[in-house]
């Protein structure tokens, strides 16, 4: 039977091979997005399996008020028996099964297992995915205003340079964010919760491993970003900027882009909006070509 354990720091090595090996298309069944949101969502995990196709489930806390727990679809493994598994577990804590951050295509082997169950989906939630040679070369009319406030920034700081976050520089980008959220009221749990744990990955950057960049002028960081790599999928989970510089931000996406997009991914995953109408209005000026919508597949029993 499953055994769930809360996942620490020190798991990402062991967890990481099960979770690149899901082939995930969102942002939920990421290194990145996982470790940093394991407290929000009480996360906890278990590998099923022997040791030659094991896979790990992931287990949340529920923010859905109909329902409590929810499970990730197996990453890695067997997918029937990791479906099993979560069977057998809901049956011996007499708990229906739910599984959360599903695509269209997620939905349909469920449906094929599960007679009777409801789905439902929340806009604030859905994944900003880009064609990554959109957001490599800002060609055309529609990012003309990308193009203007990125040619300001190299117009105002002519000697910036991107850089890959290292153990060499890794301090300076410490110094940055704490320079940058010093006095940064914030104004919801999950912006607060970004912020804690964007401490967290630049304190333990070993561990977590992304794939990071930064941006400087003058000498001084001025901006960094953090993702991971999955199939042909660049996933961005951290970007900040001092907006004292106008242009920053564009800059940091262009070049974290430029940096790390290679033939063989084809797109970038920008994760949600989760309803802040801010972001929601960044994200879209980007021009998606996909909100990837996400289902929670709830069995009725």
């Amino acid at each position: 039977m499953l055994e769930f354990s809360k996942p620490e720091i020190s798991d990402i090595c062991k967890l990481r091979p099960y979770i690149q090996n899901g082939n995930t298309r969102v942002c939920n069944n990421t290194v990145g997005s996982i470790f940093m949101w394991r407290d929000y969502f009480s996360t906890e995990f278990s590998l099923f399996g022997d040791d030659d196709n094991a896979g790990v489930i992931f287990k949340v806390k529920s923010k859905h008020n109909d329902i409590d727990t929810m499970f990730s679809l197996p990453l890695g493994g067997d997918y029937i028996a990791g479906i099993e598994a979560v069977n057998e577990y809901c049956r011996d804590q007499n708990i229906p099964a739910c599984y959360y951050a599903l695509t269209e295509n997620d939905l349909e082997p469920l449906r094929s297992i599960y007679t009777n169950h409801e789905t439902f989906s929340d806009d604030d939630w859905g994944d900003y995915v880009y064609s990554a040679s959109d957001l490599v070369n800002l060609a055309g009319r529609k990012y003309s205003g990308k193009r203007n406030h990125l040619n300001q920034f190299k117009s105002d700081n002519p000697d910036y340079i991107f850089e890959e976050i290292t153990s060499d520089n890794l301090n300076e980008v410490r110094d940055f964010y704490d320079r940058v959220s010093r006095d940064v009221i914030f104004t919801s749990k999950t912006a607060s919760e970004d912020h804690d744990k964007t401490l967290e990955v630049l304190a333990n950057y070993e561990a977590y491993a992304p794939l990071g960049g930064l941006l400087r002028t003058r000498g001084s960081v001025v901006a960094f970003s953090a993702g991971d790599i999955i199939g042909d999928m660049l996933f961005v989970h951290i970007e900040k900027a001092d907006t004292n510089y106008r242009g920053c931000y564009q800059t940091i996406n262009n070049e974290f882009a430029k940096h790390f997009v290679s033939d063989d991914i084809l797109f970038i995953n920008r994760e949600e909006d989760e309803g802040d109408p801010g972001l929601r209005f960044s994200k879209k000026s980007y021009h998606p070509i996909e909100i990837t919508r996400k289902y929670i597949f709830f069995v009725v029993r």
